[in-house]
């Protein structure tokens, strides 16, 4: 890996759906802290990482992917956490995100398996810990919509470029 740059390919979620997970993570930094997660970036599920003497190619065929694509409906189905350290929504896995999952499933800055989600918070184990506990129980699953892709560069981040899906 070149230091700590790497592209990112995510998975960007609709309007409802940021404004809801803001909400959350505004909660939390009020009353945990700011924490280390990288702000700026929509709520997303990252889809893929590359090298970043790849981004012609991958920018091409984020194109070519989106293109393709229509507007899908995913569903949150409640909260988890990596290692302590990091808290997230946890999506359903429908067909159509396996699908998008596959036409960019480079892993250049991970070496863990993927998994689906759209990160909330990160921090010590302490504040990850409190941070989970305002969250609000999800009884019954939450509509989301993936509604285009989004390249960024990590890090500092810097968004390249971002494609709607059609429809």
């Amino acid at each position: 890996m070149d230091g700590r740059r790497f592209l990112t390919v995510m998975a960007v979620l609709d309007q409802g759906s940021q404004v809801m997970l803001g909400k959350l993570q505004e909660e939390i930094i009020k009353n945990v802290g700011a924490g280390t997660q990288t702000m700026g970036i929509p709520f997303h599920l990252t889809l893929g990482s590359y090298p970043t003497e790849a981004q012609d190619e991958v920018v091409d065929k984020i194109k070519q992917v989106a293109f393709e694509q229509s507007r899908f409906e995913i569903e949150l189905t409640g909260y988890n956490t990596f290692g302590d350290r990091v808290l997230f929504a946890e999506p359903t896995r429908p067909d159509r995100l396996i699908k998008l999952r596959k036409c960019f499933e480079c892993d250049y800055a991970n070496e863990f398996e993927w998994v689906p989600h759209a990160t909330v918070f990160c921090g010590e184990r302490e504040e990850v810990i409190k941070a989970r506990a305002l969250l609000p129980e999800i009884s019954r699953p939450i509509k989301a919509e993936i509604v285009g892709i989004e390249l960024g560069e990590f890090f500092p981040p810097r968004k390249i470029i971002r494609v709607d899906f059609n429809k």
